[in-house]
């Protein structure tokens, strides 16, 4: 928004020219159609739709519920390539790179062991002198190739 506004480009920008600016891009955030919520945000909070004078009752039982659809589509969507897999204390896991990786680059650091499994999906794993909580999404096992 600030690139097309001309902000960016400007010789001078005068306080004014960025209060304007930002007054424009809150209205568009705030009028702007949301998918989970099936109308804009400033509808559901102002209880006013933001660009006719028509009421508007937000069902936030049935946003809650969509909501919470979403989250649970994403988790399946992100689980299906997951081969099922269970972590104990004691045994050694690398830890996947984040970021965009040159070709001969490993893309696994470690590897790191476990000092406890947690049941909400996440394990800690001790890295030299640090102790860190991290996301089984994150990890793989390590298998010695002795």
């Amino acid at each position: 928004m600030l690139r097309t506004s001309g902000l960016d480009m400007s010789d001078t920008v005068t306080p004014e020219m960025v209060d304007d600016f930002i007054i424009d891009a809150a209205w568009a955030i705030r009028s702007t159609h949301h998918s989970v919520l099936q109308s804009s945000p400033g509808a559901a909070i102002f209880g006013r739709d933001m660009l006719f004078d028509i009421p508007y009752l937000a069902d936030w039982k049935a946003i809650g519920k969509r909501r919470q659809s979403a989250v649970d589509q994403n988790t399946h969507h992100e689980n299906k390539g997951r081969a099922d897999f269970d972590y104990a204390i004691g045994q050694k896991v690398t830890i996947r790179k984040d970021g965009v990786l040159r070709k001969a680059e490993n893309k696994n650091i470690g590897p790191y062991v476990i000092t406890q499994v947690f049941t909400n999906g996440t394990v800690r794993i001790q890295r030299g002198s640090v102790s860190e909580r991290i996301n089984i999404r994150r990890i793989d096992p390590y298998f010695s190739a002795a």
